[in-house]
């Protein structure tokens, strides 16, 4: 997930090794986290337990994501580092003895984020079904797997593990939407560029324009939700001030 460039270092930074790979938590993550959970507080049987479920399940969904890039970045050779902040995180890097990769490598380090999540998702599911225990997964809206797991341990652990896998998969569908600078946002602008190069980022910053404007719309009409209204109308926005550097002021459709 890519909401905010790298955010300077502070004091109050999280900071530790997770497979060789260093990762820097800044404490506006954290505040994110806490915000994103706040819904909960609307609901008359709320408890404190919820959050915390909820901060930590964002926290390691995001972390696994970002762990997807940068350990995929590694083999290629880079030198990669982890940064979480705002919604989401960055994997970045050094180049290190890096092999430029070809465009499906570099369209396989943009699926690597939400392909980790997935991939976690599955384990659990299938650490469920091994134990005996029933897994629920309906379509939301008609494509997104919404996995809802049986009840296990306290009522914060498997609030737990539904907002881990809800995270997990359906963020990491949303995360793949051809919008930028979303993980398909960059899949979309290496796919366009290469097969058009005159034209081909131009041409994904369009398709990035409308999908996000599409997708404030739904957000606002069909999920009741504000908040993602404005994220994605703030990445429709990205897209059509850069439309404005690649070839005039806003969309030539």
């Amino acid at each position: 997930m890519f909401f905010l460039g790298d955010l300077p270092p502070t004091q109050y930074d999280l900071r530790f090794v997770v497979f060789g790979i260093p990762v820097r938590v800044h404490p506006f993550f954290w505040l994110a986290a806490v915000l994103t959970g706040m819904p909960d507080l609307t609901d008359t049987n709320y408890r404190l337990g919820y959050l915390v479920a909820w901060v930590a399940a964002f926290f390691l969904a995001i972390l696994i994501h970002e762990l997807g890039h940068a350990l995929l970045m590694r083999s290629y050779g880079y030198w990669p580092w982890i940064t979480l902040h705002g919604l989401g995180g960055m994997a970045s890097y050094a180049p290190g003895q890096a092999r430029t990769p070809a465009l499906w490598g570099r369209v396989a380090i943009a699926f690597a984020g939400p392909g980790a999540g997935f991939l976690a998702a599955a384990l659990v599911v299938l650490g469920f079904l091994a134990a005996g225990k029933p897994v629920e997964v309906q379509l939301a809206y008609y494509v997104i797997p919404h996995i809802m797991p049986s009840p296990v341990g306290s009522v914060y652990l498997t609030l737990f593990i539904y907002y881990f896998l809800h995270i997990s998969v359906f963020w990491g569908f949303i995360n793949l939407l051809p919008v930028q600078p979303l993980d398909g946002g960059q899949i979309a602008r290496e796919l366009f560029a290469h097969y058009n190069p005159g034209d081909g980022v131009r041409l994904s910053l369009m398709l990035s324009f409308a999908v996000a404007g599409l997708m404030a719309a739904v957000a606002l009409i069909q999920w009741r939700s504000t908040f993602a209204a404005i994220l994605f109308g703030y990445l429709a926005y990205q897209s059509y001030a850069m439309l404005a550097i690649h070839g005039g002021r806003g969309p030539r459709w």
